[in-house]
């Protein structure tokens, strides 16, 4: 009987929704809140009693179910086994939450958690977090040896950051976000400040392979643009040395400053607008659509949802280094659970714009501003970079 009762109840609460929207005309949907725990737990162990023989299979389940793609967030958990109920998680997880949301998963499940995870970028590399390809190019694997998987390739003049090494082979997130492991020598370190240098200014995108007598130049490096002088162009290399390119295979790459301006206009007009998810007008809009129709206004159309639209562009800035933040650029935040489930537009000067209940808004990252946003800095993953 109570079972049915709150079936009822649950019905006359959705015709009693149905009727406000119908009568007041405004949005009335919430945003998507991150799952409870104890719910997704009950999908694997519907009593939430856990089988210590089965703790591989429920660390791979909270990765299908709770985790981000592999491909782009740091996830190598192994839980071991220990008396009664204990359990020791060992590996590697990029981001707190994840870390976290794990420990209360299989908690749910009645397990007590030793972790003794390394959290990411690891400590042991000290300040040269950071590298650019110094090498033709270098293929990323999924582990540093043995039966490894081709992840990726990383290219002359690509940026890299680093989670940490291993044998000799360094895992990195390459120029799109993804994640790999490649040898350590094909890289050159460098800390924030030596990184930020050579990334900053326009860069050359080389368009053809360039057999030169020292270096080879595969077509798609990006080097860092010194001069152009009628034929050629100069472009340093990530040591240092500075050569000369024919022009006609180079193409000089600005900031398109007046695509970005168009982006962050269009947003703004949408500042105020009722938060209403899956809206994409001025009616109501959520925080994928505002992202989607700002870049629509230039011509480049986005994925839906802000999990989806991550896989676009250049990584550009992460939580551990905000220095390469740019006007235009796309945020991308974590849940609770650890998931990328919002997104915004960077407008420079530590603010940027969002779509949040109850209305789009300007935020910051600056403590010291009013409208200051210690929830979204405190969950900011990712940038990406569409334009270039």
């Amino acid at each position: 009987m109570r079972v049915l009762a709150s079936l009822i109840a649950l019905c006359l609460f959705g015709v009693a929704v149905g009727r406000a929207a119908e009568t007041t005309g405004q949005p009335t949907a919430e945003p998507e809140m991150p799952p409870d725990l104890r719910r997704v737990a009950r999908r694997v162990e519907p009593e939430l009693k856990g089988d210590p023989e089965r703790l591989t299979q429920y660390v791979n389940f909270f990765s299908r179910e709770l985790g981000n793609d592999s491909r782009i967030c740091a996830f190598d958990v192994q839980a071991e086994r220990g008396t009664g109920r204990n359990v020791t998680l060992r590996g590697y997880v990029e981001y707190a939450e994840t870390r976290r949301a794990l420990s209360e998963f299989l908690e749910a499940l009645g397990f007590v958690i030793d972790d003794k995870l390394e959290s990411l970028p690891s400590e042991k590399l000290g300040k040269k977090i950071f590298a650019i390809t110094n090498v033709d190019h270098s293929y990323c694997f999924d582990r540093p040896g043995g039966r490894s998987k081709q992840q990726n390739d990383c290219l002359l003049g690509d940026p890299l950051f680093l989670l940490r090494e291993e044998d000799g082979n360094l895992l990195v997130h390459s120029r799109e976000g993804y994640l790999g492991y490649l040898r350590a020598d094909d890289v050159l370190r460098m800390d924030e400040e030596a990184y930020g240098k050579y990334l900053e200014g326009p860069r050359v995108l080389v368009t053809s392979d360039q057999e030169l007598r020292k270096t080879k130049i595969p077509a798609g490096a990006r080097l860092k643009w010194v001069s152009s002088k009628d034929d050629k162009v100069t472009v340093e290399l990530p040591s240092g040395p500075k050569i000369e390119l024919p022009a006609a295979i180079c193409r000089v790459c600005e900031t398109p400053a007046k695509k970005i301006d168009d982006i962050i206009a269009t947003a703004k007009k949408l500042i105020g607008t009722p938060y209403f998810w899956g809206g994409r007008t001025s009616e109501g809009v959520d925080c994928s659509g505002l992202v989607q129709q700002s870049y629509a206004s230039v011509g480049l159309f986005l994925p839906r949802d802000a999990y989806q639209q991550f896989y676009v562009g250049q990584l550009s800035a992460t939580r551990w280094h905000m220095g390469g933040l740019r006007r235009g650029d796309t945020l991308y935040f974590l849940a609770a659970d650890g998931k990328i489930r919002h997104t915004a537009i960077y407008l420079g000067d530590d603010k940027f714009i969002q779509a949040v209940m109850p209305h789009a808004k300007i935020s910051s990252f600056n403590p010291k501003d009013p409208e200051f946003d210690a929830v979204h800095r405190a969950s900011f993953a990712f940038a990406k970079r569409l334009l270039d």
